[in-house]
């Protein structure tokens, strides 16, 4: 094979697949990937030419030119970006795991996310981060609640004693000539 047949090895019918696929494009960034496929095969462009009208790198259309050649069509579909690389559990496990413990919550008692934490812990067979089983626990909707509505210790005749002599105090300060 020569280099000539090598450089535009792109066909009249995948200018007409382009085309088709044109007029299904659903975002821009699968319209810029199909036009570099559509001015190759149709045009005959080189990939600087092909990256001046369709606004990507060089090394992108390169790169898409060559994915084209190997894979077809599947070389045009964006790769999802994120995703749980790292997860330890499961998102399955994870909620076998909260269930364990949620029938003591339901029940009225109080849910120690140290108990949910050690069970994590012998779960994975060592040390976990304790910031770990707080994310879990928020994947899954839990959240933190404090029922305080008061300190334990405190004095409601001493507030009310407070009151009164906050207020006095403060007239004081008003009668009291400024420097």
């Amino acid at each position: 094979m020569s280099k000539s047949e090598w450089l535009y090895d792109f066909s009249e019918s995948v200018a007409a697949r382009m085309e088709i696929l044109l007029r299904e494009v659903s975002s821009f960034a699968e319209l810029q990937r199909i036009q570099a496929i559509y001015f190759r095969a149709h045009f005959n462009d080189s990939s600087k030419i092909v990256a001046k009208r369709t606004g990507l790198a060089l090394q992108t259309i390169r790169n898409l030119h060559s994915r084209w050649r190997s894979e077809g069509e599947k070389a045009l579909e964006l790769k999802k970006k994120g995703g749980r690389h790292h997860e330890n559990l499961n998102l399955e496990q994870e909620e076998k795991l909260i269930e364990k413990h949620r029938a003591s919550a339901e029940v009225g008692g109080i849910l120690e996310v140290s108990q949910i934490h050690q069970s994590y812990e012998q779960i994975m067979g060592g040390k976990v981060a304790k910031s770990t089983t707080y994310r879990m626990l928020a994947r899954h909707g839990w959240r933190k609640i404090a029922p305080r509505p008061k300190h334990p210790k405190s004095d409601k005749e001493a507030q009310e004693a407070f009151k009164k002599t906050g207020k006095k105090s403060l007239k004081k300060r008003e009668k009291m000539p400024k420097i």
